[in-house]
């Protein structure tokens, strides 16, 4: 059986002027809406830095994770506070950047 994936990559600004300090500038999301789940993030900072996280990357010792986030799509992506990117362009940030696991780091 074929499972279906429903992927959408967007792109946003920090929401906050000015940024706090330690955060990032831009933030790429890519998107499994059937699924109801971030995949995978990219966060370009100020300094050029460019962190990269995932789901595979989260669960690679065994621990459950099914989203990047703790909330529903809606709630993140109805704001209308992010563009619809192509998935080209996720993917030139996502080679630029480091694995940097956030919520299960040992």
């Amino acid at each position: 059986m074929t499972e279906i994936v429903a992927h959408n990559y967007y792109r946003g600004r920090w929401p906050e002027e000015p940024i706090p300090d330690g955060e990032p500038i831009w933030l790429f999301y890519d998107v499994d809406k059937l699924a109801d789940a971030v995949l995978r993030t990219v966060h370009v900072f100020a300094d050029g830095r460019v962190a990269r996280n995932s789901v595979v990357l989260e669960q690679r010792h065994g621990d459950k994770c099914p989203s990047l986030i703790d909330c529903s799509l809606g709630d993140l992506f109805d704001s209308g506070k992010l563009e619809e990117i192509s998935y080209e362009q996720f993917e030139e940030w996502w080679t630029k950047g480091i694995d940097v696991p956030v919520w299960f780091v040992r």
